[in-house]
């Protein structure tokens, strides 16, 4: 997440649409990684992390690496 200090930077509307995405994604449980890459830990103990590139609901309780 990037912080603008300075009253006269303005971010671009590419840095606001990624920073709405990530706040999203953390809204519903996803750790941001890096950008373009979520981890949700549905499962502590699992042993498998599936790797997606678009998750469906079917995967509640998988622990899943989300790669865009």
């Amino acid at each position: 997440m990037k912080l603008f200090f300075s009253p006269q930077a303005q971010p671009s509307e590419a840095d606001i649409a990624a920073e709405l995405a990530q706040i999203k994604a953390e809204s519903i449980g996803w750790t941001p990684l890096e950008p373009g890459a979520y981890l949700h830990v549905g499962d502590p103990n699992a042993t498998v992390i599936e790797v997606v590139g678009v998750p469906h609901a079917d995967m509640k309780g998988l622990t899943v690496l989300l790669l865009s």
